[in-house]
């Protein structure tokens, strides 16, 4: 009687010392201390009745490892599971000698270190006698990898016992081409063959490429046999450029269409910048050039109604901004843009700048202000605008600095100054080089007689007399 028990103890204490070995052979490489797994974390477990079984937790750089089974902490009651710890494993496994049914059941290991905690769950289930199919347990993700690097692929799967004299059971890795159909690994993808010691049916397979190159990016599947059923899961590695993954497979084979995707979305981007830089050079010089094109092809008739006005400007400033309106706008609209251009100095202070401009207006096509809003409150731009607003014909107003952002805007008569300011045809001065203003001022002004008269006199002397001045002039607006 004491040699059965021996040798039973002997065996088991080997069993065990099999078992905690696991976690020592086929680790993964790994270059830094930061706590990490050193296998990959199998999701199922398998066993069977009344037979050895051991799970496993492998991991490096942890300080602790506590182990849960439906979130019951351990040690376990023989009503909870059977499974015990292994101290020499460093407790990343549990192990019995006799497996029972009611030791299924998710069981949780929980590492941790100075900083970090993680954990990893892993769902065991007892059977009571072997199965005939195939039943995968792990198989590795998707691979992002850059080329020249190191690849590792894992399969593992309980495959069914063989009950047929020429039924195989079996676990190898396929290369799936782009066409679909599956082909042995090319000789530079070692394939290495795993078993378990604890569960025999258990078995497994690595797929190592050293350096990876452009022929081993694409499908590749992991086929279980077992009697007359097959098993099949694929995996995809995709190519990884400059440590960032690319959207774009290698192989043809994936599901979603990555790379036209990718491509148009490049090319319609790309479309949409364009466009809107197109929009911002080029639509506002078409708008004035069609439009001086219906001007030259105007009737007699509109053209003496143009002539009845002496002037096509009427341009309105204050003493403030007198150099500027002097030395820049008034010699561009004139000379360079032909338009006939009356001038008018108003008061500083807005309230009678209606009845000013009204005495001049009648002998113009148009009024454009000019304004500086740093000048004024809230209150006297409000009335400013207002003012010009009721003219017979709104004039342009040009703004030489941009509207202060105002956090109690001014009110009178029920009117918010954002309302008036946003139904004033406003144009903002940027600079006097600066095509798109002028094109913007034009667009918005009536077109000058296609054939130019003499101007007013004193409009060519005032010009004279700044010519000197007209380059400090041109930038005295900050």
């Amino acid at each position: 009687m004491t040699w059965p028990l021996l040798t039973l103890g002997v065996l088991s204490v080997a069993a065990a010392t099999t078992a905690a070995g696991y976690c020592s052979v086929n680790t993964l490489p790994t270059n830094s201390s930061w706590m990490q797994f050193t296998k990959e974390p199998v999701p199922v477990e398998y066993g069977f009745e009344d037979k050895f079984k051991s799970i496993h937790c492998c991991v490096k750089g942890y300080r602790s490892i506590e182990w849960f089974k439906d979130g019951v902490s351990y040690p376990w009651s023989a009503g909870v599971s059977n499974l015990i710890l292994y101290p020499e494993a460093a407790n990343q496994t549990l192990y019995t000698q006799r497996a029972a049914h009611g030791d299924s059941g998710n069981y949780t290991c929980r590492m941790s270190n100075e900083t970090h905690s993680e954990t990893h769950t892993v769902r065991l289930d007892i059977l009571e006698k072997p199965t005939s199919t195939p039943r995968t347990m792990f198989i590795s993700k998707d691979q992002w990898v850059e080329e020249g690097a190191d690849l590792r692929l894992y399969c593992e799967a309980l495959v069914g016992r063989s009950y047929l004299a020429d039924a195989r059971s079996d676990l190898r890795w396929m290369r799936v081409w782009p066409n679909g159909t599956e082909g042995d690994l090319l000789p530079t993808q070692t394939e290495i063959k795993t078993t378990r010691e604890d569960v025999e049916d258990i078995i497994g397979s690595y797929v190592r490429i050293e350096r990876v190159s452009a022929q081993d990016y694409g499908m590749y599947a992991c086929v279980v046999h077992s009697n007359d059923h097959v098993d099949r899961k694929y995996v995809t590695v995709h190519y990884k450029f400059n440590g960032l993954p690319s959207l774009t497979s290698w192989s043809n084979d994936s599901s979603i269409p990555w790379r036209p995707l990718v491509l148009g979305i490049i090319a319609g981007a790309l479309l949409l910048v364009s466009l809107i830089m197109l929009h911002r050079r080029y639509t506002l010089r078409l708008l004035l050039a069609a439009r001086q094109a219906r001007a030259r092809t105007a009737t007699a008739a509109h053209r003496a109604r143009v002539l009845e006005k002496e002037f096509d400007v009427l341009v309105c400033w204050t003493a403030v901004d007198g150099e500027l309106v002097r030395g820049a706008l008034l010699p561009t609209l004139g000379l360079k843009y032909k338009y006939r251009v009356h001038t008018l100095q108003l008061q500083t202070q807005p309230d009678n700048w209606y009845n000013e401009v009204m005495s001049q207006m009648a002998r113009c096509r148009s009024v454009l202000t000019v304004l500086s809003p740093a000048q004024y409150s809230p209150q006297q731009l409000l009335t400013a605008l207002r003012q010009l607003r009721a003219l017979p014909h709104p004039p342009v107003v040009v703004l030489l600095q941009d509207l202060p952002k105002l956090k109690r805007e001014a009110k009178e008569g029920g009117e918010r100054l954002s309302d008036v300011v946003s139904h004033t045809r406003v144009v903002p001065w940027r600079h006097v080089h600066e095509r798109a203003f002028w094109t913007q001022l034009r667009l918005e002004l009536p077109l000058p007689p296609h054939q130019r008269h003499n101007a007013p006199h004193h409009i060519k002397t005032e010009s004279t007399e700044n010519k000197n001045s007209c380059s400090g002039s041109l930038t005295a607006l900050v």
